[in-house]
C-alpha cells in the first residue's frame, strides 16, 4: 500500500470528498439562517421578504445587519 492511499483511494478523493461536504454544510447553514431570519422578522412585524432576500444574498453581513436593526 502507498503511503497516500486511505482504503485504496488516493488522498486527493478523500480531500474532495470533504470539500464537498464542507460545501453541502456552509450550504444547510446558509439555507437555515435564511429561514431562521424570515420567521423572526414575521413574528416581529417587519417585512420578513426583504430580510429574507438580504440573508440569502448577503450571507452572514446581511445576518449581522438584521440582528442590528431589528425591532
Amino acid at each position: 500500500m502507498l503511503p497516500l492511499q486511505f482504503f485504496g483511494f488516493g488522498v486527493e478523493y478523500l480531500v474532495t470528498i470533504l470539500i464537498i461536504v464542507a460545501a453541502i454544510a456552509v450550504i444547510a447553514i446558509w439555507i437555515v439562517l435564511a429561514v431562521w431570519v424570515y420567521r423572526d422578522a414575521n413574528e416581529r412585524g417587519m417585512d420578513a421578504a426583504i430580510w429574507l432576500l438580504i440573508v440569502i444574498l448577503t450571507g452572514i453581513i446581511g445576518l449581522i445587519i438584521y440582528l442590528i436593526v431589528r425591532e
